[in-house]
């Protein structure tokens, strides 16, 4: 199972483990959990000088973290709400390979 966190507050997202929902090479799902983690590091590399990303990743893992100013926070969030949307419909559609948890400090609650 691959369980990601959304910080919202701290703008990170990380992600850990592996599906599995099929053979490798052949996982639908790892390969839908690639692709966000991808656009969401190429969005913030896009804005690199703007967004401050850090990026981390490895066979079962992924961690982006951005670290803009003020005036730049509200696209980075963006980006990343966006891609935290999808991971939420991945969540959703396949329960038993992927799991979502969002901090999420607009709110003061914890959404799982």
């Amino acid at each position: 199972m691959t369980r990601a966190i959304y910080d919202r507050e701290h703008l990170r997202l990380t992600m850990e483990g592996h599906a599995a929902a099929g053979p490798g090479g052949e996982d639908l799902v790892c390969a839908a959990l690639s692709m966000l983690a991808m656009t969401l590091e190429r969005r913030v590399r896009e804005r690199e000088e703007e967004y401050l990303p850090a990026v981390s990743r490895g066979p079962g893992r992924f961690c982006v973290e951005c670290f803009p100013e003020e005036e730049f926070e509200a696209g980075c969030r963006e980006c990343f709400d966006t891609v935290a949307a999808g991971l939420a419909l991945l969540a959703e559609e396949r329960p038993a390979f992927v799991s979502l948890r969002q901090d999420d400090a607009e709110a003061g609650e914890e959404n799982a």
